[in-house]
């Protein structure tokens, strides 16, 4: 059968008449010409390569028989120019070997590699990259402080003093606890009246309980 299974898929056929080829002119004893048949591409019903030359699935004018079609190759379709241009429109463009199209890619991964960034390590570092701070006031980014704690200082193993603040982005970080003062003094204010506790000194207040006022 004419079918096969390298054959790539194709739109219906591209209807048109035109010559693919011409034979020769031969000369008779008599001295007459006569010229033999001439072969006419109606239509193009797929393509294939072959030991990397590209073939096209034509179908004859006046062959109606399935089996009456041919895989030509595209350097010998000299005659049928505007066939061919309508189906490479029909399929998106003159195809290539798949072969050499996965080259293409391995050569521009491999270009990627050589400039030192390629996309899929960009797109990771992208993942990676740790939140920071932003510069400036942070009043108005951070949410709260959590907690205030005296603990060694992970970068020199000194002990100080930290605190706990919590984002408006819900990220979590540590500072020392004289950054914060600076950054944010009105959130440290905040903390420290959150952590006020009352108890009884023997004064008493305007409504007759004895309080008294320390920082926790």
């Amino acid at each position: 059968e004419h079918a096969s299974s390298d054959v790539e898929a194709a739109p219906p056929p591209n209807k048109g008449k035109q010559k693919a080829t011409t034979e020769p002119v031969e000369e008779q004893d008599d001295g007459s010409s006569i010229a033999e048949d001439e072969y006419v591409v109606e239509a193009i019903f797929g393509h294939r390569f072959y030991k990397g030359a590209l073939q096209f699935d034509v179908k004859w004018e006046g062959y109606e028989n399935p089996k009456d079609r041919t895989w030509e190759a595209e350097e010998n379709m000299y005659g049928a120019v505007d066939v061919i241009n309508e189906y490479y429109a029909s399929i998106g463009g003159r195809p290539e070997p798949k072969n050499q199209k996965r080259k293409g890619r391995q050569s521009a991964a491999t270009a990627r590699s050589e400039s030192g960034t390629p996309a899929s390590s960009v797109k990771r570092a992208k993942q990676e990259k740790a939140w920071s701070p932003p510069p400036g006031s942070w009043e108005h980014d951070v949410s709260h402080i959590d907690t205030v704690e005296e603990t060694k200082d992970p970068k020199t193993g000194e002990l100080g003093r930290f605190a706990y603040l919590v984002w408006n982005n819900q990220q979590k970080t540590q500072h020392p606890l004289k950054h914060v003062y600076q950054k944010c003094p009105q959130k440290m204010l905040q903390y420290y009246e959150s952590h006020l506790v009352f108890t009884n000194n023997g004064e008493e207040d305007d409504d007759g309980n004895n309080v008294i006022m320390q920082d926790y």
